[in-house]
């Protein structure tokens, strides 16, 4: 009998030990699913100006943040096509809030998450538009319209 309560108490201590063992296992996942969530949270928005300069003095750079297939097209007189990697042409002037390019409008809009910038000629069939957009805390470019008629 005093066997039989020995092993009884043994089965108890490994069942109570191993519960506790699962116990402090989740305790410490929480914490770290909790810990990669809140550095997730408090992760910083790429700076929209050091992308700028990256974006347009870097070639390879650039690919790697144009989102395609991305909106807009490339349109010169008859010649039309949407942008890929293969036709891609490489944008060398950055977004600039004020632009010193003589006859050409420009518009310029900002938000945290997204820049639009158009440049035009009134009435000539001249149209540039190209819009970035924050994704995952980086800038990507998701548009971009080339319209010479």
């Amino acid at each position: 009998m005093k066997s039989c309560k020995t092993f009884t108490l043994a089965a108890f201590c490994i069942f109570f030990l191993s519960c506790n063992k699962n116990k402090v296992e989740e305790s410490n996942l929480d914490s770290q699913t909790k810990n990669s969530f809140e550095s997730k949270k408090t992760e910083t928005a790429e700076n929209f100006e050091e992308f700028n300069k990256k974006f347009h003095s870097d070639s390879i750079f650039q690919v790697s943040r144009v989102d395609f297939p991305i909106e807009g097209k490339h349109v010169s007189g008859f010649e039309q096509y949407n942008w890929t990697r293969k036709n891609w042409e490489f944008l060398a002037i950055p977004v600039a809030e004020k632009t010193e390019i003589g006859e050409y409008e420009h518009s310029l809009i900002k938000t945290d998450s997204l820049i639009i910038e158009r440049f035009w000629i009134p009435d000539s069939g001249f149209e540039v538009e190209r819009q970035f957009k924050l994704i995952n805390n980086k800038w990507f470019l998701i548009s971009y319209n080339d319209i010479n008629l």
